[in-house]
């Protein structure tokens, strides 16, 4: 009975440290982008934060600087669609996305995952 218990836990915290890295309650479609892409090496992305956003969650796909120094945020909605890409070279009209300043209304929430 102990070695079953033993292995029980074992198991258990094998399993829950698979997603240790990334945040639960988040979208399933989002939280399979990241564990599909995280270990390559040509993935961009650096960290996914989590924004409020037109009164909606929306997740930011934020470069990497070690990779891209100018790059632009990806924003997704919770079904993984892109809602638009801001910052990066360009100036302050790359910030607008579904007709607000991004960085200036969306409220950080929390970082989702990050390298």
């Amino acid at each position: 009975m102990k070695s079953i218990a033993l292995l029980l836990t074992t198991v258990f915290f094998v399993a829950s440290s698979c997603n240790k890295d990334i945040a639960s309650n988040i979208p399933d479609c989002i939280k399979k982008e990241i564990k599909s892409n995280r270990s390559k090496n040509d993935w961009i992305v650096g960290s996914v934060e989590e924004y409020l956003f037109q009164g909606k969650l929306v997740y930011a796909f934020n470069p990497d600087n070690k990779i891209i120094a100018d790059g632009s945020s990806i924003i997704k909605d919770g079904a993984c669609n892109t809602i638009c890409s801001v910052g990066g070279f360009g100036g302050p009209n790359v910030d607008f996305c579904n007709g607000d300043r991004f960085n200036q209304t969306a409220i950080l929430k929390r970082t989702i995952w990050e390298k």
